[in-house]
């Protein structure tokens, strides 16, 4: 009889190992299959943001491209507009960095990068000319902005709106005239 109690409790510890290591596989198999679910969720929700994130840029693109084609055509209108307005000015001369002097229905404007719209009116100016000016210090070659106003020849700073920087009292000056700069005497040929 002991060998059969011994029996039964063998075949019921047995029973009982086997029933556990069956639980367990079974949870493994279970996390496993969550493991992997999450995953493709994951790989699911990764390739939906990107998606969206690729309709967003071209969105982004179209939206930049529509942009820039606007500011092309007004650009290109502008720019028709700005050269048409200076083709018909009665004269227009470069003075440097990208400014000139323009002379349209009887008025002198200074104008900055051909760019008529923003041109500033210079009041009350009969005569402008462009003179070559040489800096003999610095050997530097540049062009100055005179204008003859109230019957005197004047040094205008065109950066300046038409600044006045020097009053030549008495003096001519001729399309052929040219300065020569030494130190902080402006001599005129």
């Amino acid at each position: 009889m002991e060998n059969k109690g011994r029996r039964i409790l063998s075949v019921i510890i047995s029973i009982v190992i086997i029933a556990v290591y069956a639980f367990l596989r079974f949870q493994r198999f279970q996390a496993k299959q969550e493991r992997q679910k999450a995953q493709q969720e994951q790989v699911k929700n990764s390739q939906v943001v990107q998606q969206a994130l690729q309709d967003n840029q071209n969105k982004l693109n179209e939206a930049a491209a529509k942009i820039k084609q606007a500011a092309d055509s007004v650009k290109d209108k502008n720019s028709t507009t700005e050269s048409e307005e200076l083709k018909n000015a009665e004269m227009n001369k470069e003075i440097g960095e990208g400014y000139n002097i323009v002379k349209k229905d009887g008025k002198f404007y200074i104008v900055k990068n051909n760019d008529f719209s923003k041109a500033v009116e210079l009041t009350g100016v009969t005569e402008a000319l462009v003179i070559p000016t040489t800096e003999e210090g610095k050997n530097l070659k540049y062009n100055v902005l005179v204008v003859k106003k109230d019957g005197e020849y004047r040094v205008v700073d065109e950066t300046k709106d038409g600044k006045d920087v020097l009053v030549l009292t008495g003096e001519t000056i001729t399309e052929d005239t040219t300065f020569v700069l030494k130190g902080d005497t402006l001599y005129i040929k």
